[in-house]
C-alpha cells in the first residue's frame, strides 16, 4: 500500500530501528531476474514513508535464489542471517556483519547446515523441491540480549510420519550469534505445511511464535477454509524452546481464505515498540511484487489470544481533508429499475445518511476529485484515500462503503455476522448485487455504532472496525478512486460522520 521500490520486486522483508530511524530490508527480485538474487534496503522515519536506499548483499555468483533472514544486535556489531541454494538441492543459512547496517561484509567460513539428528537434509528424502532450512527468527534480536540466544527457523523434520508432511518450527541455540546448535524441533510435523519466517514475541511469560504459510506448500490446513489459505498465524507455548501449540481461537492473524490470492497479506514479523510490539507485513501477489503497508499493534487480548489494532501513528498519513458530512445533493441513486425506489435515502441535515429497508438492495454515489499518480511507486500518496465514517444498522442483512469506478465494497453483513468484499454491479430485476470475492466472520450488533477507518490506494484496500483490524485486500489492479458511495442490501439503519482525507 505504502513502499514499493521503484524496479526491484519486494518480498520478505525485516526492519530494524537504529539512531533514530527505521531501516527497512527486503528480499529482491531486480529487473531480468526470475528469482530473489539480493537484499536491499529502504530507510523511513515514522515506519511510513520510505526513502529507498538500494542494495545492501547480494546472493553469490553461483547460488541459485537467495532467501529471507533477520539482523541481530551483538554488542556494537550487527549479524544478518539468511539462506542460499548454492549447493543444487540444498538450503543453507549464512551470515554477514555490519557496523552501521549500510555495509556489509560476509562471513564466508560459517555455513549453518541441518543437523540430521533431527532435521532433514537429503534432497532423495524429501517430497519438496529441496529439504528446508530458511529464516532464522532469533528471539530478542535487536535488543543486545545476553546469550545463550534461542533462534527459530522453517526445517523439515527428520523422523516423520508421513513423508510429505515434514514441516516443522525448528529450534537452535547459539552463544555468539553466527554458530548455532541445532535443538529438537518445536512442534509435530502435521500442524502445517511450512514455518516460513518464525517470529517469537511473549506476553506475561507466555510464548508465541508467528510464522506464514499457504496451501499451495502442502494439504489444506486450514479448517476454517474450504479450498486455498494464506497468511501470517501462530502457535503458543509455556516454554521458550517449546513444544508449541495451536492457540485456543483462530491461529490466523491476518492472511486470506478462499482467495485466489493467498499471499495478499503475508509474512507478519514485529518490532519492539514502546512497551509492547508493532506488526507489519507485506502485500503480495502472483508475480512475487509486493508493498510493504501500514503498521498494527499486536496484543494479548487474553491469555493465549493475539489480535491487531488500529496505531495511532497511521493518522501521519492523513493530508488534506477533502470532505466533511453527507452533501446530500452531490449524490446520486445508481440504477433503479421500476417506479418505486428499493432503498429509501435520505439526509435530514447534510451531515447523516439514513437508509430504509424496501426490501431490496440499492445504492447512492458521488464524485470524489481525484488524480492518479502518474507511476505505482512514486512517493507522492495524494492518490490515496482515508475514508472514515460510523454506522448503525437496525434490522435487516447490512450497509457498505464502495470505492472507484469499479464500485469495490466493504459490506458489514449483519444477518450472516461477516465481512463480504466484492463489487457492487448492475442486477437483473434488482437494482444491485454485491458479488462477492471474499468474507471474513465478523460479530456484528443491531443497534449498537460501529466506527470504521478504510484506508485505501493503488490496488490495496484495508479496513478496521472499532480500532480493530478488519481486513486487508490486495486486488488484481489499482482502484481508480474517483468516487464513493453506499450499498444496503434489504436493510435500515444510519451513516454519520462521513470524513474523507487525501494521503500524504
Amino acid at each position: 500500500m505504502l513502499y514499493k521500490p521503484h524496479e526491484d520486486r519486494l518480498w520478505d522483508c525485516w526492519i530494524v530501528p537504529h539512531n533514530d530511524r527505521y531501516h527497512l530490508f527486503y528480499i529482491r527480485i531486480t529487473p531480468g531476474a526470475s528469482r530473489w538474487n539480493g537484499i536491499s534496503m529502504a530507510v523511513s522515519d515514522d515506519l511510513l514513508h520510505w526513502k529507498e536506499h538500494g542494495p545492501i548483499l547480494e546472493k553469490h555468483p553461483d547460488a541459485e535464489w537467495l532467501g529471507t533472514g533477520m539482523v541481530q544486535r551483538v554488542g556494537d556489531t550487527f549479524i544478518m542471517n539468511y539462506s542460499e541454494e548454492l549447493v543444487r538441492g540444498h538450503q543453507q543459512i549464512r551470515f554477514a556483519r555490519s557496523e552501521d547496517l549500510y555495509n556489509w561484509e560476509r562471513i564466508e567460513e560459517v555455513v549453518l547446515r541441518p543437523d540430521p539428528a533431527y532435521y532433514l537434509d537429503d534432497p532423495e528424502d524429501c517430497c519438496e523441491e529441496l529439504p528446508r532450512w530458511d529464516s532464522l527468527g532469533i528471539v530478542n534480536a535487536l535488543q543486545d540480549a545476553p546469550p545463550p540466544y534461542t533462534g527459530f527457523l522453517t526445517a523439515h523434520a527428520a523422523d516423520r510420519k508421513l513423508k510429505a508432511k515434514a514441516g516443522v518450527l525448528g529450534v537452535m541455540t547459539s552463544m555468539d550469534g553466527i554458530h548455532w546448535e541445532a535443538l529438537p524441533p518445536g512442534t509435530p510435523a502435521d500442524l502445517f505445511p511450512n514455518f516460513e519466517v518464525p517470529e517469537h514475541l511473549s506476553f506475561n511469560d507466555r510464548h508465541y511464535v508467528m510464522f506464514s504459510t499457504v496451501t499451495q506448500h502442502g494439504w489444506r490446513y486450514d479448517d476454517r477454509a474450504l479450498a486455498r489459505s494464506g497468511g501470517t498465524y501462530y502457535v503458543v507455548s509455556d516454554k521458550l524452546q517449546g513444544p508449541y501449540r495451536l492457540p485456543p481461537e483462530d491461529p490466523m492473524l491476518i492472511g486470506s481464505r478462499d482467495h485466489a490470492n493467498v499471499v495478499m497479506a503475508y509474512v507478519g514479523r514485529v518490532i519492539p515498540f514502546e512497551s509492547g510490539y508493532l506488526f507489519y507485513h507485506f502485500w503480495g501477489n502472483d508475480h512475487i511484487d509486493g508493498r510493504v503497508g501500514l503498521p498494527k499493534r499486536i496484543v494479548e487480548r487474553e491469555p493465549w489470544v493475539l489480535k491487531l489494532e488500529y496505531w495511532e501513528g497511521c493518522e501521519a498519513v492523513k493530508g488534506k481533508l477533502l470532505g466533511s458530512g453527507i452533501s446530500f445533493s452531490a449524490y446520486r441513486v445508481l440504477r433503479q429499475p421500476g417506479r418505486l425506489p428499493t432503498v429509501v435515502w435520505h439526509s435530514p441535515d447534510d451531515q447523516t445518511l439514513t437508509f430504509g429497508n424496501q426490501g431490496s438492495t440499492g445504492g447512492i454515489e458521488c464524485a470524489l476529485d481525484h488524480t492518479p499518480s502518474p507511476t505505482a511507486d512514486v512517493t507522492d500518496w495524494s492518490d490515496g484515500r482515508v475514508v472514515e465514517y460510523k454506522v448503525t444498522v437496525r434490522e435487516g442483512t447490512g450497509i457498505g462503503v464502495f470505492l472507484g469506478e469499479r464500485r469495490f465494497c466493504l459490506f458489514l453483513n449483519f444477518k450472516h455476522n461477516r465481512l463480504e468484499l466484492g463489487d457492487v454491479k448492475n442486477g437483473w430485476a434488482l437494482p444491485n448485487v454485491l458479488e462477492i470475492t471474499a468474507n471474513k466472520p465478523w460479530t456484528l450488533a443491531y443497534n449498537a455504532e460501529y466506527d470504521l477507518k478504510v484506508f485505501a490506494r493503488n490496488e490495496c484496500v484495508e479496513l478496521f472496525i472499532n480500532n480493530d483490524y478488519a481486513i486487508s485486500y490486495r486486488l488484481d489492479e489499482p482502484l481508480t478512486l474517483s468516487s464513493l458511495g453506499f450499498y444496503s442490501e434489504d436493510s435500515s439503519g444510519v451513516v454519520s460522520e462521513l470524513k474523507i482525507w487525501e494521503m500524504k
